[in-house]
């Protein structure tokens, strides 16, 4: 709070939050707000928050549209305790981006152009959200020819919607065709996993070690609702009690370790998602209390409900596609998690007891890909087969 206003700003939900994007407004410039009310929807890669007022007042600004995508620590609104001149908000709007790139104001020469000028020149350096920029070059149309209805010239979703709408109509009809080919854009959600996993691809040396789990002792003993998911989840929990040097965060320089032995899941959405909240429930509570905890979790994460809270750090995640009938497959790691463990279908095998005879097992492939610049092969090996041996021995 800084002479009688408080800034609004996008706020980290989650060490791996970077930006968010705009989804709703709960309130518009000039409406009263009370600290604690909940006044923005934003939108990370993972789950949708509402951001809480920090203070009671008036809100003066919205400097975001819906849609917007922007950066953790943007400026998108001003609430102000009092009454408070323009002129006090406009300075004080720019001592909170003072740290920002310039851009022209409404005294600049780039915003007092013309009409004509600005919607084929200017507008090119006008204030767009990378999103909008995404979905007007999707459709084939030069930003530059936008006109921003916004403020300061600022590039709406509205200015894009009409864009898009005389503007693919206009184009001939070979580019037309083009747009019509491209497909749905992405949502601001897939944009950013893809953006994720494109430099987790580039930046993370990862491999992969496998090995086989008879598993049938296990899945004949599982309590109440419990399923196979929940054996892995509980057997990975006492492979990191036993491994603590690998239950660790790794963000490119600096280790983290991580408190208690959290495990992620993979979730698919009905929007072809997949998030990744983490079960908290500790190693020691059994597995019908894990199994229940998890069950919540993954039904949170299916309807698009999950939290904060959801996304506390984890060193591993685990991604189960046995019940697409998956033999095996190979996962990626999702920085700053240092590890990552494929579990396929659980098979019936022929295979060896201790008599020599050949008797029926219950076979699941379990492949573990790690960082190599955290976790060095024999490490892998070890954890793996802790988790096997967990596993074989519940």
């Amino acid at each position: 709070m800084s002479e009688g206003m408080d800034a609004v700003t996008i706020p980290k939900w989650g060490i791996e939050m970077t930006h968010g994007t705009i989804v709703a407004w709960h309130k518009v410039a000039g409406d009263a707000v009370k600290a604690g009310e909940e006044i923005v929807d934003i939108e990370t890669d993972k789950i949708v928050n509402s951001f809480e007022a920090r203070s009671s007042g008036t809100l003066v600004r919205v400097l975001a549209e819906v849609g917007e995508e922007l950066p953790v620590g943007q400026l998108i609104g001003v609430i102000a305790a009092e009454a408070v001149t323009d002129a006090a908000i406009e300075a004080f709007i720019v001592a909170q981006t003072s740290g920002a790139v310039s851009e022209p104001t409404a005294e600049s020469p780039a915003a007092t152009t013309d009409a004509s000028s600005a919607g084929e020149g200017s507008a090119g350096s006008a204030r767009i959200a990378p999103a909008l920029r995404r979905k007007l070059e999707t459709a084939g149309i030069d930003p530059a020819r936008v006109t921003g209805t916004g403020p300061r010239g600022r590039i709406v979703k509205a200015d894009v919607d009409l864009a898009i709408e005389r503007g693919v109509a206009d184009v001939p009809s070979a580019a037309a065709a083009a747009v019509a080919s491209s497909g749905q854009p992405l949502s601001s959600q897939q944009v950013t996993v893809a953006r994720k996993l494109t430099h987790a691809q580039s930046t993370v040396p990862l491999y992969h070690v496998s090995m086989e789990a008879n598993v049938g002792n296990a899945v004949a003993t599982l309590p109440g609702d419990a399923s196979i998911n929940d054996l892995i989840i509980a057997a990975v929990q006492q492979a990191l009690r036993s491994h603590p040097e690998l239950n660790q965060t790794f963000d490119g320089e600096q280790l983290t370790p991580v408190e208690n032995q959290p495990v992620g899941v993979a979730v698919a959405t009905e929007a072809n998602i997949v998030l990744a909240p983490v079960v908290q429930a500790r190693a020691d509570v059994g597995l019908e209390s894990l199994a229940s905890h998890s069950r919540e979790l993954i039904t949170r994460a299916r309807s698009g409900q999950m939290t904060a809270s959801d996304q506390v750090p984890a060193a591993i995640t685990v991604s189960n596609l046995g019940m697409h009938s998956v033999t095996a497959f190979t996962a990626m790691v999702t920085p700053p998690q240092i590890m990552v463990l494929s579990a396929g279908t659980v098979r019936r095998m022929p295979a060896f007891n201790e008599a020599d005879e050949v008797v029926a097992q219950s076979m699941i492939t379990l492949t573990l890909g790690s960082d190599h610049r955290v976790v060095n092969g024999a490490q892998a090996a070890a954890f793996l087969k802790a988790v096997v041996a967990e596993l074989e021995s519940p």
